[in-house]
């Protein structure tokens, strides 16, 4: 068997490279000749922002339509989906997106979960958008900056603690829905630590990890179901 040839409007790089994604090219091509100008060795970063929502087939994508309600917060970027059938909500996923990323790459996966998972609600909260130093100072939604690549680097996460206490809000919002007053949502179900997910994607997954395993509720951790990290 042999593969067809590529056609010549057809690029040699994958999809999902930067210069690719029309949000980022221009930012990509800054970047590299920023690079070259100054002789410094490339750091490829940009990639990692991307989510998997848009190489996701157009059945996945009608599929995915069905099942839930789409809930949006204009102010913050907050989308929320709601099983149908509100009674039947039993456990929460939050997931957040990562670097560069917005709530919006990860509502099309959400909504084919959400289809496979009626009982469950997905939370999908945005980063605030702030310069990243790595990336040349460029403003992104980020969930902390990121100075470098380097261990000693890592160790330096301005805003990391901010999104921490972002995402145990959301928890707590999930556990006791009643103090937050009436919700534009409805009555909502209480949903005990244990049915409960921290979700993310790279930059999101480790503010997943970080959060869910620093954070403790009565000296015994949070105590959730689990903690789930996509390439981070």
């Amino acid at each position: 068997t042999t593969l067809a040839p590529r056609a010549k409007s057809e690029p040699c790089w994958p999809k999902f490279f930067p210069w690719s994604h029309p949000r980022l090219s221009l930012k990509a091509i800054t970047y590299a000749v920023f690079m070259v100008k100054h002789r410094m060795r490339p750091t490829f970063l940009f990639a990692t922002s991307l989510s998997i929502s848009s190489r996701l087939s157009p059945r996945l994508r009608f599929q995915s339509s069905l099942g839930a309600k789409i809930h949006r917060n204009g102010e913050n970027g907050l989308i929320i989906l709601t099983p149908d059938d509100s009674s039947k909500h039993s456990a929460t996923v939050i997931l957040c997106h990562g670097l560069g990323d917005t709530a919006e790459g990860w509502l099309d996966p959400a909504q084919y979960l959400s289809k496979q998972l009626p009982h469950v609600k997905f939370v999908l909260p945005t980063a605030p958008t702030q310069p990243v130093t790595l990336n040349m100072g460029f403003a992104m939604p980020s969930w902390y900056d990121i100075v470098g690549l380097d261990s000693r680097s890592n160790e330096i996460c301005n805003g990391l603690d901010e999104s921490m206490n972002t995402i145990l809000s959301l928890v707590e919002n999930e556990v006791h829905p009643e103090e937050n007053g009436l919700s534009p949502l409805g009555p909502q179900n209480s949903i005990d630590y244990r049915r409960i997910v921290l979700a993310g994607f790279s930059q999101g997954g480790a503010l997943a990890l970080y959060t869910g395993m620093t954070q403790t509720r009565k000296n015994k951790g949070l105590g959730l179901a689990g903690i789930l990290v996509l390439s981070g």
